[in-house]
């Protein structure tokens, strides 16, 4: 290498690509330039190629977390860049630096690599849009994708080497291989002997227990927790990087894993995981299964790319782009995948789409940096996918986060979902893709138009009813739960007696207020069977009914919310019981007052004072002493009572637990053990979780039904042609509507609201 000046360097320029030719450019990875301390690292040196993607050229692609600390405005390390003996600078962030230099030093790819960073000039807008859409080729034709996760640890060493391990005695290939199709049933044998099996699945079951006894209990947890909190894992953009290429290669510091074999890893620790929980019978500490649990949910990302790359690769089943935007945009209770740029929450979903998705085809690719344009991207995506869905309004949740600072000159239409917000799954929805409800009619019959100008939603609905009273209680989940998340059995009570006032409420509304005697009234049961509905908008009452009959299932679900409700009811007395002992409420709650707090007739007290002084005295020490003994009582009473109640609350923090609790326990608390220990309760308690937050409302005409916390009095009920559930809207008259959110609204969620006599079609302007 020639000298030269390192600090004087020229900026490197970046030649302009041919767009025709899909033209695009590769890092071809050079010796460092020594480093003048001896063990640094040197200064990376590299080239810049240009080639087309046509001309199928042989190179790897990287896969790298950017990670740039948030003080940085701009890349800070400088690297050379070499041109036919001329050297310029380039400046990338420190975390592709370093990668790239392990990659030299180890040795791992002697091919040229695509590097984003540094392929795609960085600080132009619309080559950077041109190059998203090649995006699709380039990951897809490369030789193999090197996924980089960082500088090793001990922790992450000994995972790795303890993968090599297991991958290498070949019975999780064989199970994930030529034998996958039969592994669940070998899974299930291997949790339960009893399970039968045929001589296959005998020797797959036997070699994966004699695994786990080998290998189980060495498993390294901290290990893989710190696989698995590394950056990579939560980037938008490493879903295509790492599921369109035909190889994966996994390296952290010196050491790698093809993708075949952190598969292996991650089955592995499911099955040790699940045999470890299965064979819990003595109480556990909440710190062990917190640790696990965290570790499950750690995995989402790794299944995210497992799953992408088995539709791609094996089922060659691509999904459109209105399924993937919601994949990877709506992280429910999860955490939220990240992006750099709100517009890649979109643009970085595109090169997995199906190759006919006409969706995907129309989605203008252009990067413009500017809050308004973000503004318009998601606007005009949002009325692309309105075309396959009229439910994508279900995502416009609020409160949203692009275009909602104060000194934002434009915002983003209520209508529109902010994909980088933190979103969930529509309540009216028992998973992502499967509505239950289908209020609006067939999904085809959607009808809407948008003025890409004022970005209004012109959409035909029916006008169901205003809003004439919103409840107080919402439920809510437990704010210190043992392991994972809880209802606030507390709240589910409070919530429960508010839906059988709103009950009684309606009832006398359609009755014209007329008393309980009044011919005509709804019968009891057929208020229980509301109220059951109302609980939790409807969704474990048509749970249960498609599951038992329409007989058995409201009968199971009214065991269960008797269930919660009684627990919810023994905690709300245990809290008054507690309130009660407070030494302020002592005397209120005892209801006696002490006889030294009673004067006598001024006159006798002044006579007894005066004629019998010794008396007096006497009466007074007697007053002092009862005084000082109560005031001992009460402090002791209530000190007993705040003892036991931090006790409590401290051992349920903190005192093991025992993953299958002891019938006789609940059953003496007045708790039917079947009833809650089943699946049914799990079942039950999320539908009540997916409503956290959710207010009751009674119509003008009696409608009773749940919805977004925002809405007040004065607001209206619609449903739009080919919607599954209700919508809240907020305003209407002269003007335009503001969206508030879905609604579950008891008595028209098959369809009744488009029924003659029941509202009023028309055309709703959404703003």
């Amino acid at each position: 290498m020639s000298p030269f000046n390192f600090t004087s360097l020229p900026a490197f320029q970046y030649p302009a690509l041919d767009p025709s030719k899909k033209a695009f450019r590769l890092v071809r990875l050079l010796p460092p330039r020594p480093a003048l301390l001896p063990g640094a690292y040197g200064t990376l040196r590299i080239e810049i190629i240009e080639v087309s993607v046509d001309a199928s050229p042989c190179y790897d692609a990287l896969s790298y977390p950017w990670s740039v600390p948030a003080h940085l405005t701009s890349p800070d390390r400088q690297i050379i860049v070499e041109t036919e003996g001329d050297f310029s600078g380039l400046y990338v962030y420190r975390p592709l630096e370093l990668a790239l230099l392990h990659l030299v030093a180890n040795g791992t790819t002697q091919r040229p690599l695509f590097v984003d960073q540094i392929s795609i000039n960085q600080g132009n807008d619309p080559e950077k849009s041109q190059q998203v859409q090649l995006m699709r080729d380039v990951y897809a034709k490369c030789a193999r994708t090197v996924v980089w996760l960082g500088p090793a640890t001990r922790a992450s060493a000994q995972y790795f080497d303890y993968v090599r391990e297991i991958s290498s005695q070949g019975v999780l290939s064989r199970v994930m291989g030529p034998r996958l199709t039969r592994f669940m049933h070998v899974f299930d044998a291997a949790m339960d002997p009893s399970v039968e099996v045929d001589e296959e699945e005998r020797e797959d079951r036997d070699d994966l227990l004699d695994m786990l006894r080998r290998f189980g209990d060495r498993f390294p947890l901290d290990g893989y927790a710190d696989v698995l909190d590394r950056r990579w894992f939560n980037r938008l953009w490493i879903i295509q990087e790492a599921c369109l290429a035909p190889v994966v290669l996994f390296v952290c510091g010196s050491q790698s894993l093809c993708f075949d074999c952190f598969r292996a890893g991650a089955l592995f620790y499911s099955i040790y995981n699940t045999k470890w929980v299965c064979g819990r019978s003595e109480a556990t500490s909440q710190r062990e299964l917190r640790r696990r649990n965290a570790i499950f949910r750690k995995t989402a990302g790794l299944v995210r790319i497992f799953q992408e790359r088995k539709a791609i690769h094996q089922l060659g089943a691509r999904q459109g782009l209105y399924d993937l935007v919601l994949k990877y945009n709506v992280n429910d209770d999860q955490a939220k995948i990240g992006a750099s740029l709100a517009e890649d929450r979109v643009f970085g979903l595109l090169g997995l789409a199906a190759d006919d998705d006409k969706l995907r085809q129309r989605v203008r690719v252009r990067y413009l940096g500017t809050e308004g344009e973000v503004i318009q991207v998601y606007t005009e995506v949002a009325a692309l996918l309105l075309e396959q869905s009229i439910d994508t309004l279900l995502f416009a949740q609020f409160p949203k986060r692009t275009g909602n600072l104060p000194a934002n000159t434009q915002t983003l239409p209520s209508w529109v979902p902010d994909w980088a917000m933190d979103l969930t799954v529509p309540v009216g929805y028992s998973a992502l893709k499967e509505p239950i409800f289908a209020a609006g009619g067939p999904k085809d019959g959607a009808r809407f138009r948008l003025d890409e100008v004022s970005r209004r939603l012109t959409i035909r609905g029916v006008l169901v009813d205003r809003i004439a009273r919103v409840g107080e209680r919402a439920h809510r989940a437990e704010l210190r739960p043992q392991i994972v998340e809880q209802i606030d059995h507390r709240w589910a009570r409070m919530f429960f007696d508010e839906v059988s006032e709103f009950v009684r409420d309606a009832a006398a509304a359609r009755n014209g207020g007329g008393g309980a005697g009044d011919p005509g009234e709804e019968t009891q049961a057929a208020r229980s069977l509301l109220s059951l509905r109302l609980c939790d908008s409807g969704l474990s009452y048509r749970h249960f009914s498609d599951k038992l009959g329409v007989s058995a299932g409201p009968e199971r679900l009214a065991a269960l919310h008797g269930a919660i409700s009684h627990l919810g009811q023994r905690l709300l007395n245990s809290d008054r019981t507690a309130a009660a002992y407070h030494i302020t409420r002592v005397y209120r709650t005892v209801g006696i007052t002490p006889w030294y707090w009673v004067p006598g007739p001024e006159m006798d007290n002044l006579r007894i004072c005066a004629l019998d002084p010794v008396a007096a005295g006497t009466v007074a020490c007697a007053a002092v002493v009862d005084f000082i003994a109560d005031m001992l009582g009460l402090c002791l009473a209530s000190a007993r009572m705040s003892w036991a109640t931090h006790y409590l609350a401290l051992r349920r923090r903190f005192s093991k637990i025992t993953l299958k609790p002891e019938p006789e326990r609940l059953a003496s608390i007045g708790i039917d053990p079947q009833v809650v220990l089943g699946a049914d309760m799990s079942a039950f308690t999320s539908n009540l979780l997916k409503n956290t937050g959710r207010r009751l409302y009674r119509t003008e005409t009696g409608y009773l039904g749940l919805g977004p916390a925002r809405m007040m009095p004065g607001d209206s009920v619609a449903v739009f042609h080919g919607g599954t559930v209700p919508h809240v809207l907020r305003g209407g008259g002269d003007g335009p509507w503001e969206y508030l959110g879905e609604a579950y609204c008891d008595g028209i969620m098959g369809g009744e609201a488009l029924e003659a006599g029941v509202g009023v079609e028309m055309s709703f302007i959404l703003a």
